[in-house]
């Protein structure tokens, strides 16, 4: 069942003149509720952490969430939505005092085709993703270029589109990140002037270089990127679901994902 929390209280009413409504001024997480507990629930705050670091948003009190999420009364596999906006302030883009909106909402876990963790079909997007490393790696609550580019196509064959940002570089996918395997070394796009670190591909990588795998953390142009052996995608809900195809080009099982694709689930499992 759906539940909205705000401020502590169950409600689904914002201020018109709250500050993430007006402006997208805030950050959000997405974590998932699976087997009686929060996934990656440290690191989800850690990013939470670092997002209210940057944007000024001082107040923000952790233990409240965690309130927040017991009154939800969850009691089966589910999604939690944390949104965290400066609240409501006078009118324009300057900002004194914070007057924080907390915001939990849960959600039923969505029941995707088995099929997909076998493999998805995707395309590349012609949206181009913005370039600003003030934001970069947060998540942020400004996601039109998300929108535009996941509105590029109707097709439901395609689960996914790849963004990039004006230099050619492949970004990220609109709700994920990407990953490429080459010569059984691991390939992940840099994203330090746009893009979401990803809470699931910070442990990709840490599970990759467990496993003595190579990790090359560095621009990869739209070419090189299709000239890979295989790709993946990764979030927090999905965990790892490979790419089978891109547009004409087909990818092939590969040994490396399924390996890290069975230690991700052993993690998130544990």
């Amino acid at each position: 069942m759906n539940k909205v929390i705000i401020n502590g209280n169950e409600s689904t009413t914002i201020d018109i003149h709250d500050r993430g409504f007006q402006y997208g001024d805030g950050l959000f997480e997405t974590i998932a509720y699976k087997k009686n507990k929060l996934q990656l629930a440290n690191e989800h705050f850690k990013r939470l952490r670092l997002g209210c670091e940057r944007l000024s948003l001082t107040g923000v009190d952790e233990s409240l969430w965690f309130d927040d999420i017991e009154k939800c009364q969850l009691k089966h596999d589910s999604i939690i939505k944390l949104v965290v906006s400066r609240g409501v302030s006078a009118r324009g883009y300057a900002f004194g005092k914070n007057n924080i909106t907390r915001v939990t909402s849960s959600y039923p876990m969505p029941e995707y085709p088995l099929a997909y963790a076998q493999g998805i079909t995707a395309r590349i997007c012609t949206t181009p993703i913005s370039m600003n490393a003030s934001l970069a790696g947060l998540k942020h609550l400004n996601r039109l270029d998300n929108v535009l580019a996941r509105n590029e196509w109707n097709d439901l064959e395609i689960t996914e589109g790849f963004m990039l940002d004006n230099m050619s570089n492949v970004i990220e996918g609109t709700m994920s990140n990407v990953f490429g395997v080459l010569n059984n070394e691991l390939y992940t796009p840099r994203l330090e002037q746009c893009g979401i670190a990803g809470v699931i591909r910070s442990q990709v990588i840490i599970l990759a270089k467990k496993m003595n795998i190579v990790v090359n953390i560095v621009d990869i142009k739209r070419h090189f990127f299709l000239q890979m052996d295989a790709v993946f995608i990764t979030n927090s809900l999905i965990g790892l679901w490979p790419v089978k195809q891109i547009g004409d080009m087909t990818f092939q099982k590969h040994l490396l994902v399924t390996q890290l694709q069975t230690e991700l689930f052993k993690c998130l499992d544990c």
